[in-house]
């Protein structure tokens, strides 16, 4: 006998997904008389089962799909209502993207002696993925909506983690994006300046010990140059956190501080490098400083104590690495990479290992020091006429001391990767033409 057990559907509240639509619509329908304008759709369809003895509900299921348009209309002076040309408008483009994702996934107790039934769980979700426009030409840009951001040198280990949550296991690198306008602009020798601001942006992200304020804006930016065979990067993220969810309401009325809460000033320095000479070489490092009200509470002594441990004033995060391809075969590429977090270490491997066009080989190793576990994941990829196969195996402790940091999840669902087993993905990829 199988039942349910819970189904549980939540789509996106309110109506922004549809206003982007319809606007994205009009303004193609407007510009289809313009030279060249083009209009894509694409979609990518990813279906997935596996077996995970680290969960509670241990057979897992799912599938997700994005459907994706992209408009894309040149911008010069016979668009601009005069002549042809080139010139600075001649370099002017415009373009945008909308995109969802639906998915859906599902958990299973599977029967066993002492149980009757079999019991299972699911979980589906619609929401906008990628809602953007974009005017740019050969050296700059000016990208509004909900967009990626991200940036930095490490692979595996990422300091740099900043608004993004890309599960380096996850095949399909899914992560959701932020609200926000991004400028870019790169000079000649390949230098590049970046500035941001976010605003609307409450859920925690994976390197949040808590979220931010979402009603006030965040800003930043990252300047870029190249020296030598490299790259050196400095990078600067301020913002306001929301206080009110850490350690639990229960706790912060104990110690008598709730009513005194408020938001946080939090300042981000990153500094990043990169060289390739005979072997790869990165350094990724992070410095994490805030300031506000935990400093200037009534109740100094047991706030102090609380919330240090919980929101330290100062976080320091550094990752140094390196990769290599050896002359082996066709080619062993290795990748290795070391942090360390406040006292935390961590140790991470990637060797990947190409058979022929149509078959590759991969492990992932992380290590954990002192007792907190290590992670082992052996994947084979098959490319098909009509997609991709992905067949994974991996040994994980129980209790992941990683998820939600090194494994920040993939993309919404359930984490189908604790403990012990194994998990096969079919990607299929199509688009208009």
């Amino acid at each position: 006998m199988f039942k349910n057990h819970q189904i549980s559907t939540n789509q996106h509240s309110g109506h922004l997904p549809l206003r982007l639509l319809l606007l994205f619509l009009a303004l193609a329908s407007t510009l289809n008389g313009q030279q060249r304008t083009e209009l894509k759709y694409r979609g990518q369809f990813s279906t997935w089962g596996g077996y995970a003895s680290g969960s509670e509900w241990p057979v897992m299921l799912g599938a997700r799909y994005l459907p994706q348009l992209n408009l894309e209309v040149p911008i010069n002076r016979r668009t601009l209502g005069g002549d042809s040309g080139g010139g600075f408008w001649g370099g002017l483009r415009f373009d945008a993207e909308l995109a969802g994702n639906v998915y859906g996934s599902g958990e299973i107790l599977p029967f066993y002696e002492g149980r009757e039934s079999w019991d299972a769980r699911w979980d589906g979700k619609v929401k906008l993925y990628r809602g953007w426009g974009r005017v740019s030409n050969d050296r700059a840009e000016v990208r509004v909506g909900l967009q990626k951001i991200n940036f930095g040198s490490a692979m595996m280990l990422r300091p740099l983690m900043w608004f993004d949550s890309m599960d380096p296991r996850d095949p399909l690198q899914m992560t959701d994006g932020v609200w926000g306008s991004m400028g870019r602009y790169y000079f000649k020798n390949n230098a590049n300046v970046w500035v941001w601001g976010l605003l609307g942006n409450s859920s925690r992200r994976a390197l949040d010990v808590v979220p931010s304020d979402g009603g006030v804006p965040e800003y930043g930016g990252r300047v870029q140059v190249p020296v030598g065979r490299g790259e050196i990067a400095f990078t600067f993220h301020r913002r306001k956190t929301d206080l009110s969810g850490i350690g639990g309401s229960s706790v912060i009325s104990e110690i008598g501080v709730g009513s005194e809460l408020g938001p946080e000033s939090e300042n981000r320095y990153g500094l990043d490098m990169r060289f390739d000479y005979e072997i790869g070489f990165w350094l990724e490092g992070v410095w994490i400083n805030r300031r506000g009200t935990t400093n200037t509470m009534s109740n100094q002594s047991a706030a102090n104590s609380f919330f240090e441990s919980q929101l330290p004033v100062n976080q320091r995060m550094v990752t140094v690495g390196a990769d290599y391809t050896f002359g082996l075969g066709n080619g062993l590429g290795v990748a290795v990479e070391h942090m360390w977090a406040d006292g935390a270490n961590i140790s991470a491997l990637n060797v990947n290992y190409p058979v022929n066009m149509e078959n590759s080989l991969s492990w992932m190793f992380y290590s954990v020091w002192r007792g907190g576990g290590v992670y082992n994941l052996v994947r084979w990829k098959r490319m098909l006429s009509f997609g991709d196969l992905y067949v994974t195996a991996f040994v994980n402790p129980e209790n992941s001391a990683l998820h939600g940091f090194t494994f920040p999840g993939m993309g919404g669902g359930v984490n189908p990767l604790s403990g012990k087993g194994v998990q096969i993905m079919l990607v299929i990829n199509h688009q208009t033409k």
